[in-house]
């Protein structure tokens, strides 16, 4: 009786289950065998939605356990349909599945993707999973829900170099609605086939062009898919007499003749198919049973393939699992599904505990992970549609959904450390957005900026967390740090309402609020800014020869010498580019005179050296006018400036004294350096300054000073200045 009650709880349990522990190679079939990961998406959460995508993987994954298609079991074949195809199911799951198949050389692996596609740029190009969130602006397909074909194409590599045959096959419906728009679509068919790592390519269209799907084709379907589907079945075994062999040069000759037939014929549309490459030409793709053939070819116009997901299904086999095993395992999934995850997560504790590197232990892991960045890009996507209200509460539950995205990470670099590295902007970010503040429950906001530059480092282009570091310097009233990121946000993703709103409300709350800037111009500078300059150059005295033959010279020289400051500054905004720059320096120069002699007997003439060896305090007022607003801009300066000494050296002033002030003007050309992250700008400028004044003291009667007629001096130097923004 004890017995029968065990096995009706274990039956009860296994019933009661929503997934399947992973199911590893089946060793019972020796040689190589063929496996699929098939997503097809026609519902999605927040892009429009395509009619028969879904319809199309399954339509594919039905020829796949086909005797053409090499009757491949449930077992080999990872399905995500609709709903189900989000980026962690892809990406964790899917490739946990795939590592326990253990793919070896000889085997097939299919990757057949039925949805929207859409590119950045020529390097960046994406496929829209199902809770993909753009918000209007491409940029954002770098957080939001999408598989990067750039990683995929790894993944790929990965197979390929152990002697697996890849067939890459995307029926992609392109629209120029999505955020890339046209370009976008130009891009992604180049950029496949350049990166190619060693598969066989199958494209639904060339580049700029639309998949098309509609209800005449089949019983509902794209028409690349079933033109595909029907050649692969035997229909384009007609190259050199029917051979039962449908070859890769075979599929595409027959579908490069009906897509884009039917297309300009039935929709008055253009349609090409894109595939590649032709050293694979010969490459059996499809074994054609003539039975199956006549079933497809009678039943094919009157099929109703329904959509759903066999991602999740009921243990049909019983199998003796320790009773408290399945019990957990029950519970886990029982909380998952009711969106319980920190209890889903103690049981999967206990699962690891007791049961480590049990199936069901191994699919609770990747099912916990799977979770965990769901959750997390959920809180993602809601900041991208601007939905988040940014109280405590939400804060905190962002910086939780970091912590467990962590988790996840840790969880996935053991079999994927590139996907794990792919989700560190995310968490970063989410950890950003937690509740920081002198009274944050998650700390300082030093570590949410933190946080939030570790994101920037990661995705510099990327205006998710411009728009971010825009809102805590906000927050820590940097407001000339939060216009500048603001205003970058806006430039990186332009389309992007969120970052068209936080630039207004800083725009607005610097302008009302901050004493320092003019009102109602939305200057980028502050009206006020201090900072500190130091530089060095030559200096060279401008000396005079009197002719006066009683001082014993018959002749004046200069040699340069080195100069060199450091001082205070403080920089006003006039208006626009325009700006005024006081300045105190303190000055350390030399100034070399030569005097040339000739013996009253005659001969070589012989020179005399006065080195003047000075410290001076300077006063300067230079007029700056940049050539731009932008971050990086030239500029010129001319100053008048007021000079005076402090000391000379005993030796040069018994000789040669000078007079204790001096006027001066100098002219510069220079460049600013925005420095974001420091909130500062570095100015390098090169200057020459000359004298306006007199050097030389006219009350001096020593023979050096009657040589003299004047004594003006110059000098080149390179200052650097450094100020606040």
């Amino acid at each position: 009786m004890k017995k029968i009650l065990l096995l009706v709880t274990i039956l009860y349990s296994f019933h009661a289950f929503a997934q399947t522990p992973l199911k590893g190679r089946d060793s019972t079939i020796k040689g190589p065998q063929t496996f699929a990961i098939v997503m097809g998406i026609s519902k999605y959460k927040y892009v429009r939605p395509l009619a028969y995508a879904d319809k199309d993987a399954q339509l594919f994954k039905d020829y796949l356990k086909s005797p053409g298609g090499g009757s491949v079991k449930e077992d080999n074949i990872y399905t995500l349909l609709n709903e189900k195809a989000n980026n962690a199911n892809f990406w964790s799951k899917g490739f946990q599945w795939l590592k326990a198949k253990k793919l070896q050389q000889g085997d097939r692996l299919f990757i057949y993707l039925a949805g929207h596609g859409d590119a950045i740029d020529e390097d960046q190009f994406f496929f829209l999973n199902y809770d993909c969130n753009p918000q209007g602006d491409k940029n954002n397909y770098l957080v939001a829900g999408t598989i990067q074909l750039f990683n995929l194409k790894k993944k790929i590599a990965n197979e390929t170099v152990k002697g697996v045959e890849v067939f890459f096959i995307m029926d992609a419906c392109r629209t120029s609605e999505l955020p890339g728009g046209s370009e976008g679509q130009n891009f992604l068919n180049t950029a496949i086939s350049e990166k190619q790592a060693g598969e066989v390519i199958m494209l639904a269209t060339a580049a700029g062009e639309a998949s098309l799907e509609d209800a005449s084709i089949g019983t509902g379907h794209g028409l690349f898919t079933y033109y595909l589907v029907d050649g692969l079945n035997g229909v384009a075994d007609t190259i050199g007499g029917a051979d039962r062999k449908v070859t890769f040069r075979e599929i595409q000759a027959y579908v490069d003749k009906n897509v884009p037939f039917v297309a300009q014929q039935r929709f008055k549309r253009k349609q090409d198919p894109f595939f590649c490459c032709t050293e694979s030409s010969e490459k059996v793709i499809s074994s054609v049973d003539t039975a199956y053939l006549k079933r497809w070819l009678e039943q094919k116009k009157r099929e109703n393939r329904g959509g759903g997901n066999s991602f999740n299904g009921i243990i049909k086999t019983f199998t003796a699992a320790d009773t408290l095993l399945v019990e957990t395992y029950n519970r886990f999934n029982t909380a998952v599904n009711n969106n319980r995850l920190e209890t889903a997560e103690d049981y999967f504790q206990q699962l690891n505990r007791k049961f480590p590197g049990n199936p069901y232990t191994l699919d609770a892991k990747s099912t916990l992970a799977a979770e965990f960045i769901n959750a997390a890009q959920q809180k993602v996507d809601r900041y991208l549609g601007c939905s988040d209200e940014g109280s405590a509460k939400e804060k905190q539950a962002n910086y939780q959904a970091a912590l467990n995205l962590e988790k996840a990470i840790a969880s996935v670099r053991e079999d994927d450390a590139d996907f794990a590295n792919s989700l560190l902007n995310r968490m970063y970010f989410l950890k950003a957005s937690g509740d920081f503040g002198p009274n944050g429950a998650n700390g300082d906001i030093s570590v949410a900026f933190q946080n939030a530059y570790a994101a920037l480092r990661i995705d510099p282009n990327g205006a998710y967390i411009q728009n971010k570091l825009a809102l805590l310097h906000l927050q820590n009233n940097n407001k000339d740090s939060a216009l500048f990121y603001a205003d970058k946000a806006v430039k990186t993703a332009p389309k992007w309402p969120c970052a068209l709103t936080t630039l207004a409300l800083i725009q607005k709350t610097t302008s009302s609020n901050d004493p320092k800037r003019q009102p109602g111009k939305n200057s980028p500078f502050r009206k006020v800014s201090f900072g500190i300059t130091a530089g060095g150059g030559l200096s060279q005295s401008d000396p005079t020869y009197s002719g006066n033959a009683n001082s014993g010279f018959t002749g004046v020289a200069s040699n340069s010498a080195s100069v060199v400051d450091l001082g205070l500054i403080t920089q006003i905004n006039l208006g626009g580019t325009i700006f005024i720059r006081p300045e105190v320096t303190l000055i350390f120069e030399n100034t070399s005179v030569v005097f040339e002699q000739r013996p009253p007997t005659g001969g070589q003439i012989f020179t005399q050296n006065v080195d003047v060896k000075a410290a001076l305090i300077n006063i300067g007022l230079p007029f700056i006018v940049r050539f731009s607003s932008k971050n990086i801009a030239p500029y010129i300066s001319l100053a008048p400036s007021f000079s005076y000494l402090i000391s000379q050296d005993n030796t040069s002033s018994e000789r040669l004294p000078v007079l204790k002030s001096v006027f001066m003007g100098s002219g510069g050309l220079g460049i600013d350096i925005g420095l974001a992250k420091a909130g500062l700008y570095i100015s390098p400028e090169l200057r020459y300054t000359a004298g306006f004044s007199e050097l030389k003291d006219d009350a001096s009667t020593t023979s050096f000073a009657r040589a003299l007629s004047s004594l003006k001096k110059n000098s080149f130097s390179l200052n650097v200045y450094l100020r606040k923004r």
